[in-house]
């Protein structure tokens, strides 16, 4: 048996690894999982958990377009212009980034402004004015949930159970105090 801890404080999506890290090898989707509100002040938190597609089969148009022409396949740092849809950062940092026939461009590594993303390890295609971006689709397990402060929630297997080679398991805190604190623990 396997266990993973994550301790977040941030209103940061965070990745649930399903991959040991000292060996390497892929878990699969996790057996159970806690997730503990621990804050000090007595403050309930709002999390989403959800699986993230990994592959150009299941996207979403984010409604964010390149707003550019001078964009090419390099393994240089990218920084994209865009326009439409405000790019986020909890849309695009790190998430691959595809074209609507599924062609990966790359991963944004961070977000600068509403209307501009870098692309830290380069693009793999190129990136034509008015592309629209697309990102995996999300399937949420738990969207916008309430954990009051000291209460601990488990999922089990029904609810967690997903394919760890297409998917990959995220965390969001979205409420975020000085004294927020969640622990999470997986059980593989």
């Amino acid at each position: 048996m396997s266990f993973a801890h994550y301790k977040v404080t941030t209103a940061t999506t965070v990745t649930v690894s399903a991959v040991d890290t000292a060996f390497g090898d892929v878990l699969g989707s996790p057996k159970s999982m806690t997730i503990c509100n621990l804050d000090a002040s007595g403050d309930a938190c709002i999390i989403d958990l959800y699986v993230a597609s990994q592959f150009g089969t299941d996207i979403t148009d984010t409604g964010t377009n390149a707003n550019e022409t001078d964009n090419y396949i390099t393994t240089s740092s990218v920084t994209l212009t865009v326009d439409g849809t405000a790019a986020t950062a909890d849309t695009f940092v790190d998430e691959k980034v595809w074209k609507s026939d599924g062609t990966l461009f790359g991963t944004c590594t961070a977000r600068n402004s509403n209307t501009e993303l870098v692309f830290g390890g380069g693009l793999l295609q190129i990136l034509e004015d008015n592309d629209s971006l697309y990102t995996g689709t999300r399937h949420y397990i738990l969207h916008s949930v309430t954990i009051p402060s000291g209460t601990t929630l488990v999922l089990e297997k029904p609810e967690l159970d997903y394919d760890s080679t297409i998917y990959s398991l995220k965390f969001l805190l979205n409420s975020v105090s000085a004294t927020q604190l969640i622990d999470i623990k997986l059980t593989y």
